[in-house]
């Protein structure tokens, strides 16, 4: 019997040095829960048996508990690296859809704009309003936030209002329009257009001087030119921008109208440009072409209401960090990665954002510690490293007593 307890003592020794290396090992592994090992006497006698004569069966692991107690924070100036200051779980899931819980908050951008951690498991979100605000419900809506890369809608450039002053004294157009001669126009400009993709059309107006003022025709005429991807655009009627003999613009006829490279109908209007001293400018410009905004920036609130900026545009809430508690957190199944399932006995996730229904607040741009405290973990190598020795001594002295039994003679 001596022997089975040694033996039982051994194991338990060593079950508490297995716990403390891992606890080691795991000193620097980002949002690790350090666990304790727990032990029991074994104790079983005959109802019969006086009980100041039973000196007990040796020891059992009963469990290792978990510690959920509070890691440090630290600074990594990566916006999507969260950490949680007080209770509470990330809540990620895997490409198969089952869900785990972490206090391991180093995220970021997959190629879809999914939130995920270097395992590729995603963060979940809860639904928020457009001023960051969460939406009650019944039930969580619980979903996997898809960062969008871009904001908006585009629309090709179909009509651009131009305001120019041309400068007085241009001298006329020398030779037949090309955009490689700068003899052949008096001056030019680029001008803003998209097509229907978004995306920045080269594209650009010339005006070239055809009439000066003389004594039979006093107004002064520029044609105007407008080259797109290399392709001149001429309006079919023929319209010119005139000016008077004071330098106001001709009353205006209808715009220009003109066909792009690709077949789409476009209008130039010239209406309110000058002619007068000083160099050429452009005075007023307008167009109806939209682009669609890349995405510029992430922020994380203390709420964790997540928002993107996009361009110059206000930036838009996309969702909250779903965050999760349990009745017993001691009860979650490890499942490694520093991640834990859910199990009967630490209940059903309960669900809600930074600083709402018991949970902590978030900070992006920090991480969490592992919670070990490595002076205690060698105090605890060493006991465990001492009561193992001490149950191989009890073995050993077991075992010389049997042999000596064994080699006594009659």
């Amino acid at each position: 019997m001596s022997m089975s307890i040694a033996l039982m003592g051994l194991n338990a020794a060593q079950a508490a040095i297995n716990n403390t290396s891992n606890n080691i090992a795991n000193a620097g592994t980002i949002g690790y829960r350090g666990g304790r090992t727990e032990f029991g006497d074994i104790f079983t006698s005959s109802p019969y048996a006086p009980t100041n004569t039973q000196s007990g069966n040796g020891t059992e692991l009963l469990g290792v508990r978990r510690s959920f107690q509070q890691g440090a924070l630290s600074s990594t100036g990566n916006t999507l690296d969260l950490a949680i200051q007080g209770s509470g779980f990330f809540t990620l899931q895997n490409g198969e859809g089952d869900m785990s819980y972490t206090r391991a908050g180093a995220f970021g951008l997959d190629a879809g704009g999914h939130i995920v951690n270097s395992s590729g498991d995603m963060l979940m979100t809860l639904p928020v309003a457009q001023n960051g605000a969460g939406l009650g419900g019944a039930a969580p809506q619980l979903s996997a936030l898809q960062v969008p890369m871009y904001s908006g809608t585009s629309e090709a450039t179909a009509s651009v209002e131009m305001a120019v002053n041309l400068a007085s004294g241009d001298a006329l157009s020398a030779t037949p329009f090309s955009p490689s001669d700068p003899a052949s126009y008096a001056s030019s400009t680029p001008i803003e257009m998209f097509d229907g993709d978004g995306q920045p059309m080269d594209a650009t107006v010339y005006f070239a001087l055809t009439q000066v003022p003389g004594a039979t025709a006093p107004e002064t005429l520029y044609t105007p030119y407008v080259v797109v991807d290399g392709t001149t655009l001429v309006d079919p009627a023929g319209q010119t921008l005139g000016f008077d003999a004071d330098g106001a613009q001709l009353t205006p006829s209808a715009p220009l109208n003109l066909t792009l490279p690709d077949g789409a109908a476009f209008t130039l209007d010239l209406g309110g440009s000058t002619l007068g001293a000083g160099g050429f400018a452009v005075t007023r410009y307008a167009h109806d072409g939209e682009t669609s905004e890349m995405l510029t920036g992430l922020e994380v609130d203390a709420d964790g209401v997540i928002w993107a900026s996009y361009g110059d545009q206000q930036a838009k809430a996309l969702g909250m960090v779903a965050m999760a508690n349990f009745n017993n957190p001691e009860g979650l199944r490890p499942i490694g990665s520093a991640a834990f399932s859910a199990t009967s006995d630490s209940g059903a996730a309960l669900f809600g954002g930074a600083n709402s229904k018991g949970m902590g607040s978030l900070r992006s741009a920090a991480l969490e510690s592992s919670n070990i405290d490595l002076t205690q973990q060698m105090v605890d190598l060493i006991t465990s490293q001492r009561n193992y020795q001490a149950s191989a001594k009890a073995l050993e002295t077991s075992s010389s007593l049997a042999q000596t039994i064994i080699n006594m003679r009659g």
